[in-house]
């Protein structure tokens, strides 16, 4: 079988989804790798690492893709790609299937079958192929870096002969995997650290990390069977923006990564209440791709409003790619490995398994 791995090019795609680590076992696994001249390059691995490894390089895209089993990819096909794929053809990718279904008919149309990881299944059995679960930690983590070299002071509390230099201080909405990290990062770097989420039961978490839970007062918890968030009542939403809008009076970082799977992310702050933030602040809105947590936010652009830096990014992990493509390849590894039958050395999908019935979203031409 021939696993193929083209060069991305999605704007600002710095990862790829094969490492020398992954290439050297499928080529173990008697497959043969090849991979798109400089695919690995922004990522840190060579075409000589891969080359080493046992993988073919290929100098163009229409040859990654001819003739190919299997093709891996961060992201699934921009449009000006689909041209390559060819009947039969296995994609694996994220897919962002739920907020881009009209992509997913556009690539039925070359009669594919396609496994969207990022609708892998939240099951024992799958963490190790859970891409949001992997990308997402990395990406709180580089969130909080990246706003930390952008802020006009110093993050911990320092203790000098000219007197006392107060801790920055965080305020990060959502305490999913990437807002856990980030917490968790802001205060190993010595910050004050307050969260907010709609589940109520992750505050045992946030507390564990050593950041301060805001509380909006309800009963209700809005959080689905899969663990996810949920929208939330219009009580609930009054409450809240009147906690966050006095939290920002005294927020130096405010990162967001509230988002409801399939619908666009839920409006957190407005512009009015970014006005209470002090001058100087900076705003990173990690689910400014899907409509942003945050008003003003655009993804992948910068923007000033009133003394704040707004920063719209909603894959930070893109900016630590050596470890998010590691990871990234990684989990496909895994996904693929459970598929192996080591007899004939082919992988194999078995419909009938709950990892591959929640991942397929195209099978040969068909959308499920």
């Amino acid at each position: 079988m021939i696993i193929s791995i083209p060069k991305e090019n999605s704007l600002g795609e710095t990862r790829t989804a094969a490492s020398p680590e992954t290439v050297k076992k499928y080529a173990d696994m008697g497959m043969t790798v090849r991979i798109e001249s400089g695919a690995g390059e922004a990522s840190g691995f060579s075409d000589r690492d891969f080359t080493e490894a046992g993988a073919e390089i290929v100098s163009d895209t229409a040859a990654v893709y001819q003739g190919a089993d299997i093709i891996l990819k961060v992201r699934a096909p921009e449009k000006s790609e689909d041209h390559f794929l060819q009947k039969g053809q296995v994609l694996i990718a994220h897919c962002q299937a739920k907020a881009a279904p009209e992509r997913i008919r556009e690539m039925s149309k070359r009669g594919i079958t396609c496994f969207a990881l990022d609708l892998m299944p939240r099951i024992s059995r799958a963490q190790n192929m859970d891409i949001l679960s992997s990308q997402s930690s990395l990406s709180g983590y580089a969130a909080v870096l990246e706003a930390v070299n952008r802020l006009n002071k110093a993050v911990p509390l320092m203790m000098t002969a000219a007197g006392t230099i107060p801790p920055a201080r965080f305020l990060v909405l959502g305490a999913g995997v990437a807002g856990l990290q980030a917490i968790a990062t802001a205060k190993r770097l010595g910050a004050q650290v307050y969260a907010s989420d709609v589940r109520p039961q992750v505050k045992e978490q946030v507390e564990s990390l050593g950041g301060k839970f805001l509380e909006v007062g309800e009963d209700e918890s809005f959080e689905t069977d899969g663990g996810y968030a949920k929208e939330t009542s219009a009580s609930y939403q009054k409450k809240q923006a009147e906690l966050i809008a006095d939290r920002l009076a005294q927020t130096d970082i405010l990162i967001t990564t509230a988002l409801i799977p399939g619908k666009k992310a839920p409006r957190l702050v407005n512009k009015k209440m970014l006005k209470n933030m002090p001058a100087g602040g900076i705003v990173i809105d990690m689910a400014a791709e899907s409509g942003g947590n945050v008003e003003g936010t655009k993804d992948k652009e910068i923007v000033q409003f009133e003394g704040i830096t707004l920063i719209g990014d909603s894959m930070p992990a893109t900016k630590i790619p050596a470890s998010a493509s590691a990871s990234f390849a990684k989990n496909i590894y895994n996904f693929l490995f459970a598929m192996y039958h080591a007899e004939s050395k082919k992988i194999v999908f078995d419909f009938d398994d709950e990892l591959v019935k929640g991942v397929c979203v195209i099978k040969e031409g068909d959308v499920l």
